[in-house]
């Protein structure tokens, strides 16, 4: 008699299961980005009926949709949540596929590491000269570029942990 197939999810190495943490902590921050974008909105058009202003939605809701969008990047990924074209993947079978898909996610990888090392590279730049937001928060443009920083290496540590689990795992 042989035993049940095992409907256990397959086991994570150490390093995927860190990212996989770092990975939902931002998406529960993205998620809370956008809930507070909500709220500002909401706010906002309640006080324009009482002819007042919060005079900084628009500023403070952009940042916070950057920040929905790259802290939300990882876990995205990770939940197979990216819209991919799929044209050729689909009709690809066995060695192909998997050569495809190993195309995709180092190709992935390397577009990462390089937007995330200009982008690091940008904010050091917007700390260095002190550039600020034209507005009346006159907002330190590093603050809310590093947000963009942080999201982009989380992304990058979580394609890392992809190929190292599928590197792990060849015979």
């Amino acid at each position: 008699m042989q035993p049940a197939p095992s409907t256990a999810p397959p086991d994570r190495g150490a390093l995927d299961r860190f990212v996989g943490y770092i990975a939902q902590a931002c998406g529960v921050l993205a998620a809370l980005a956008i809930v507070v974008i909500l709220v500002i909105v909401c706010a906002e058009a309640v006080l324009r009926q009482f002819q007042s202003s919060l005079l900084v939605t628009d500023e403070i809701a952009g940042y916070l949709n950057a920040a929905a969008i790259f802290l939300g990047l990882a876990w995205t990924l990770r939940e197979g949540g990216f819209i991919r074209v799929e044209i050729l993947y689909d009709r690809a079978t066995g060695s192909l596929r998997r050569a495809i898909r190993w195309l995709i996610v180092l190709s992935a990888t390397a577009f990462a590491a390089i937007l995330l090392w200009v982008c690091t590279r940008h904010v050091i730049y917007a700390f260095d000269s002190n550039t600020r937001a034209v507005s009346i928060l006159d907002t330190p443009e590093w603050i809310p570029q590093s947000v963009m920083v942080v999201g982009l290496a989380v992304l990058l540590l979580q394609l890392v942990a992809w190929i190292v689990g599928r590197v792990r795992d060849i015979p």
